[in-house]
């Protein structure tokens, strides 16, 4: 038997569909709003609401995408039918009392607000769970843009990637398995390492930025992940325009932005890959995350 507690699911992309579709698995009362009607599949125990203050009223839990704002002001509402996007601050002024709200990467203003009237708000986003799934899917579009951007195949193609945190770490063994040549750039020892251990040749990043040079040929795709300025002008007019520069770190990432622009260079910005590249996926693995906490905060 389903759960009947009311919950409220604001704006977002196309993975929010996703994740009412997952939550319906166990609620059946879940309401939608700042989802456009034609994108709507009619699923039990979903509905769409017009009206903001509706959606919200009375629930127990209020869902909120990921991320929650664009601007630190409004709601990421992307597919909503509306020509202005509300303000999290009027969201969290109608929010009941006795709910929780349940987000990701949830600006700190907002969760300060919601905190001050003793409501109950948690960011997903935080999970280690969550990251660590995430991470995959954001590999697995990495590479599905790199198999786009290529003339060639991925077997025998020399790839780097900078950084060696999750994202990398998927995104080497998928790399590997499918017989590309991985040099991982990072600059603990610890995980030159692991990379090593695993196949890839390794390059160490020190302050001198004498471990750039051998980066600037014989690469058919750089991936960055570091959110530091690394590639800056000099790096990409030296760099062939055949080498494809694919920025994964998030703002400020390390790709000189306005000279790559500049000087035509071939950086793809990989900002949000989940959403665009697997929102279904990528919508299941949050539904959980969030099915998870209302078990464990909101269902008494």
């Amino acid at each position: 038997m389903k759960n009947s507690i009311k919950i409220s699911m604001l704006g977002g992309d196309l993975r929010q569909l996703a994740v009412a579709k997952r939550l319906a698995l166990r609620y059946d009362n879940i309401k939608l709003w700042g989802i456009r009607s034609e994108l709507f599949e009619n699923t039990e125990g979903v509905t769409l609401s017009d009206e903001l203050s509706e959606a919200i009223s009375e629930s127990r839990a209020v869902i909120l995408p990921l991320p929650a704002t664009t601007d630190g002001a409004t709601l990421n509402a992307p597919l909503a039918d509306i020509a202005q996007r509300p303000k999290l601050s009027l969201i969290a002024k109608i929010i009941p009392k006795d709910a929780t709200v349940i987000g990701g990467r949830l600006p700190d203003s907002f969760v300060s607000a919601l905190q001050r009237s003793d409501i109950k708000v948690i960011d997903y986003f935080h999970s280690e769970d969550f990251q660590v799934k995430n991470a995959y899917t954001t590999a697995e579009a990495a590479l599905s843009i790199a198999m786009n951007a290529l003339d060639r195949n991925i077997r025998g193609a020399n790839i780097a990637i900078t950084g060696y945190g999750r994202i990398s770490k998927h995104l080497c063994s998928l790399l590997l398995a499918m017989g590309a040549h991985v040099t991982v750039a990072a600059r603990k020892d610890s995980d030159l390492a692991f990379a090593s251990s695993y196949g890839c040749h390794t390059l160490k990043i020190d302050p001198s930025g004498t471990w750039l040079a051998p980066l600037r040929s014989g690469y058919d795709v750089i991936y960055n992940t570091v959110p530091h300025w690394i590639f800056d002008r000099d790096f990409l007019e030296k760099t062939p325009k055949s080498t494809v520069i694919v920025e994964l770190a998030s703002a400020p990432g390390g790709v000189d932005i306005c000279a790559a622009k500049e000087l035509g260079a071939n950086v793809i910005w990989g900002s949000s890959l989940p959403g665009k590249y697997a929102p279904r996926s990528a919508g299941e693995l949050i539904g959980d995350c969030i099915d998870k906490i209302i078990s464990e905060e909101v269902v008494p």
